[in-house]
């Protein structure tokens, strides 16, 4: 039993909630394992902190279970609902919820007065806590005076003082400027790391997710749409709309026109007709076999693409798209291109050492590898 609740720390299973006619979770699943980060990724609306406040028990779903380390704190069916105070979390907001008429060691202590510590374990948890953040020092200064990094140090110091459980993260970061963001956020994952706490993660940025988490669930519409470690749902997404929530940003619909054989690592190629005379060979990595003629998607990433001058008789031939630049944006390293292939816009990430021109004649090729093919209903 003891193993049981190391893998599913926190179990939520069948999660429901509506608000009015709208139903903003629908079953929702799955398990977080003790000492893990798991993030829940989606766009706005999608669910995810619906989900997040039932486990803190700021929300009561319409029914489910959520249970942490082993023990229901949300039952549904036998109408049990642990207020938030004993459910033993930390929990960070997207607002920093900084007390502005209290200072920053008042802020972080918070948790412990209210839980009536004695007054030298709190100082000296404030203190630790502090150190832990990088504000040691600052305590006595007035919390707004804080920069709005330092405050989101403050409400992670105060998340953390009371050494719980659980920590709660709800889009922390989406505050920050881009590189405060990414610098708090390689210093979640160094603290994560150091104190082994678990933790859930909600985000709408990609890059967050992968980076802090152990797992992630990608939430679409109130449902899980996937759950993977991040390294393979970035290389091989469940679904289109993972896919294009990842940054697949080239997606096409198609025809399967032939299977050839499966490989020794068990992927068949199939190759993709596209219409207009184009078609890409795909490496369909499935477990149900492919059928000629299904209707289907293709994806590939930008930065997967290649660019080229075309040639100026350009030959049909698999994975080469020839058209036109329509559009170039200058990134520094990098020029995002938009290529008109006929019917077809392409979008191809390339170096920007050696720019081309809007009108400049151009192929563009990929590998089979690199593109995911899905079932289209």
């Amino acid at each position: 039993m003891a193993d049981e609740g190391v893998r599913n720390f926190v179990r939520v299973e069948s999660l429901c909630k509506s608000f009015g006619a709208t139903a903003a979770l629908k079953g929702v699943s799955f398990d977080v394992e003790q000492g893990s980060t798991v993030s829940l990724l989606g766009p706005s609306g999608c669910g995810k902190t619906t989900v997040l406040r039932s486990i803190a028990g700021l929300e009561r779903p319409d029914s489910g279970r959520i249970a942490i380390g082993g023990e229901p704190v949300y039952d549904g069916a036998r109408s049990l609902n642990q207020p938030p105070e004993r459910r033993q979390i930390g929990m960070v907001f997207q607002s920093y919820a900084v007390w502005p008429h209290m200072s920053v060691a008042q802020n972080v202590g918070f948790p412990l007065k209210v839980r009536k510590a004695g007054a030298a374990q709190l100082a000296e948890r404030v203190t630790k806590a502090l150190e832990l953040v990088g504000l040691q020092g600052l305590g006595e200064r007035p919390a707004t005076n804080l920069s709005g990094g330092q405050q989101q140090r403050v409400a992670l110091a105060r998340a953390i003082v009371h050494e719980p459980r659980l920590v709660l993260f709800d889009e922390p970061l989406s505050n920050l400027d881009a590189r405060l963001r990414q610098q708090m956020r390689t210093e979640l994952k160094l603290l994560q790391d150091r104190l082994g706490f678990t933790a859930i993660y909600v985000t709408h940025d990609q890059e967050e997710a992968l980076a802090l988490s152990t797992k992630v669930i990608v939430m679409n519409d109130g449902q899980v749409e996937a759950i993977a470690q991040p390294r393979a749902l970035f290389a091989q997404p469940a679904t289109a709309f993972v896919a294009h929530f990842l940054g697949f940003d080239n997606i096409f619909d198609g025809t399967v026109a032939a299977v050839g054989a499966r490989d020794a690592g068990g992927a068949a190629t199939v190759r993709v007709d596209l219409g207009v005379g184009t078609w890409l060979q795909c490496a369909w990595r499935r477990a149900e076999p492919p059928l000629v003629g299904a209707p289907v998607t293709v994806a590939f990433r930008s930065e997967r693409a290649a660019l080229a001058s075309a040639p100026t008789a350009p030959r049909p031939a698999a994975n080469v798209f020839c058209g036109t630049i329509e559009a170039a944006v200058y990134l520094g390293i990098s020029i995002d291109y938009l290529v008109k292939c006929g019917s077809l816009t392409l979008r191809v990430l390339a170096p920007g050492e050696c720019p081309l021109t809007a009108g400049a004649a151009v192929s563009v090729s990929v590998t089979a590898e690199d593109c995911i093919v899905f079932p289209r209903a």
